[in-house]
């Protein structure tokens, strides 16, 4: 570490006096207030990518991010023992509470406004830009051949996991070909084209634990899977995470929806993607995945006990779905 701290000091030109653990990250307290280090696989031209992301969202007055910190020569990270390293404003404050109406609010707000700064997005030919425009099909395609693979090693096992899975698998199955199905016949591709005119970005993770509140503001942070992708692909994010904590209230979807729309509207077209994308029965493949394929840091029990709660919300998704339409 000790290393390490030399290279930081001499890079950047700043003094460390300490270094804690934070996450899967570093905290500095430098003579120059505290810094979040970031070691990572990330290639550079990766981490350029986030690093004119982020310096474009400033420019069109979305500051309240976790700003990237340049090296004495200009650069957006060094590289040291191969392995990518780089350094960001700290953000002091607490994970944002999606149980709190006002909160949610206020994140829909502050994604409308991430979107609506970086339209117009274009990289340096430094930087190496990641594309997701027009993958959804092949996405949903793939995890659908995989549900019904994991079904095979399902019907094999002898844990309650698996009867659970081979009672409700099809049910989940055949919902997800209904949604791709639907995709086929969407402005899916319309909406992608127009996109890539727009070059607008995702933020592609945005959850509760990725937006900090300090003080009476709210900061958008971790921008490691930021992409060229269709603004309700965020959207859809907040809103899966949000109605599982209401049951699948449509009166919260509406609200969260109409914030957002304020300050960045939506289509018909955008909504009728959104509803077959909250169809898709994300979080079952999910679960099932992560069990059959890296069950190592959970619990039987726990395993079990997130994918009852997959089925339970089956009753409330059905009305949900009903009654979106009609937003």
């Amino acid at each position: 570490m000790h290393e390490l701290e030399r290279e930081l000091q001499e890079n950047y030109d700043i003094r460390i006096n300490s270094i804690s653990n934070f996450r899967d990250m570093f905290i500095a307290n430098t003579d120059n207030g505290r810094r979040l280090i970031k070691i990572t696989g990330l290639k550079p031209d990766r981490v350029n990518f986030i690093a004119e992301v982020k310096e474009h969202l400033f420019r069109n007055g979305f500051c309240n991010i976790d700003r990237n910190i340049f090296t004495n020569s200009g650069k957006s990270c060094i590289t040291y023992n191969d392995q990518t390293i780089y350094m960001c404003r700290y953000i002091e404050g607490r994970e944002s509470n999606l149980d709190n109406r006002e909160e949610s609010i206020r994140c829909a707000r502050l994604l409308a406004k991430m979107h609506r700064a970086s339209i117009g997005f274009s990289c340096s030919e430094n930087s190496s830009p990641r594309n997701e425009l027009g993958r959804l099909p092949s996405s949903y395609r793939k995890r659908l051949d995989e549900i019904k693979k994991l079904k095979k090693s399902a019907v094999k096992g002898k844990m309650k996991f698996d009867n659970l899975m081979c009672r409700h698998v099809d049910y989940f199955y055949e919902l997800g070909e209904r949604a791709l199905n639907l995709l086929d016949t969407s402005d899916y591709y319309e909406l992608v084209e127009d996109a890539e005119k727009n070059k607008n970005i995702s933020h592609h993770d945005f959850n509760h634990h990725n937006i900090f509140v300090q003080n009476n503001d709210m900061y958008l942070i971790n921008f490691e899977y930021c992409c060229y992708d269709l603004k309700v692909y965020d959207l859809v994010n907040l809103l899966r995470r949000k109605m599982r904590k209401c049951q699948w209230d449509i009166d919260e979807a509406a609200l969260i929806i109409n914030e957002y729309s304020k300050i960045e509207s939506l289509s018909e077209s955008e909504l009728d993607l959104m509803k077959l994308m909250l169809m898709f029965p994300q979080k079952f493949w999910r679960v099932i995945n992560k069990y059959y394929n890296s069950r190592k840091s959970w619990s039987e029990q726990n395993y079990i006990s997130r994918l009852e709660e997959v089925i339970d919300e089956v009753k409330y998704l059905k009305e949900f779905l009903e009654k979106f339409s009609a937003l």
